[in-house]
């Protein structure tokens, strides 16, 4: 179901921003639902932001990495600060937990810089699935997080511990942590809502995440 807040009717090349949470089904989200988007830096507030875009050889991000002061956050924010001092404006996926933790917090500079524009939130209300998926993507060490055919699917036995799940909880908490009404703009979606066709394959259609993760129904307790 979609819930818009505040003003709509903007077109999407208004977009500027995706809030969500790994293994909300961001990829899927961002390919059908916001085809258009404009200068896409993908995850760009992503700490291994750099690592993916020369591995993934995208000559555009390649290209604003030369702009960059260094390779840090706040390197990142002068940048999308001084591009829209000069009529630039740039679209990307943020989970919030790259934004805040214990030793930082820049969620205020997200509430004011994004406060007018039209913002997608994108959440999962099933947690149990939603950890399953990140715990296997991370223990296979982001291999093929989003398939483009089902013949690059490879089933690995993998086993959780007690680390992991505390890992998990915390950053999805400071993932859930932002306060939507502090933007003007917001169009709610949730990842079991959606339903138009992706040229992305969905892994848990192949994997059985409960089978593969060997030990995962030892921990259910303490996600639901």
């Amino acid at each position: 179901m979609v819930r818009w807040t505040g003003v709509i009717g903007k077109n999407r090349m208004d977009t500027k921003i995706l809030i969500a949470s790994a293994r909300s089904g961001s990829n899927w989200f961002e390919y059908s639902y916001i085809p258009d988007r404009v200068n896409d830096l993908g995850e760009f507030l992503n700490k291994d932001w750099k690592y993916w875009t020369e591995r993934r050889n995208n000559s555009f991000n390649k290209d604003i990495i030369k702009k960059l002061d260094d390779d840090t956050l706040s390197s990142k924010i002068k940048f999308l600060e001084t591009e829209r001092q000069q009529g630039r404006e740039y679209f990307y996926k943020l989970f919030p937990s790259q934004i805040y933790d214990s030793k930082k917090d820049y969620r205020e500079w997200l509430y004011n810089f994004y406060k007018n524009d039209k913002v997608y939130y994108l959440q999962r209300n099933n947690k149990w699935l939603q950890f399953l998926s990140y715990v296997y993507q991370n223990k296979t060490n982001w291999e093929n997080p989003v398939p483009l055919d089902n013949e690059t699917i490879v089933s690995t036995k993998v086993t959780c511990t007690k680390e992991d799940v505390n890992n998990w909880i915390d950053m999805n908490s400071r993932d859930m942590s932002l306060d939507m009404t502090r933007f003007k703009n917001v169009e709610y979606h949730f990842y079991e809502d959606l339903n138009l066709p992706s040229k992305t394959v969905k892994v848990s259609n192949h994997i059985n995440y409960e089978e593969q993760i060997e030990n995962a129904k030892e921990f259910k307790w303490m996600i639901l």
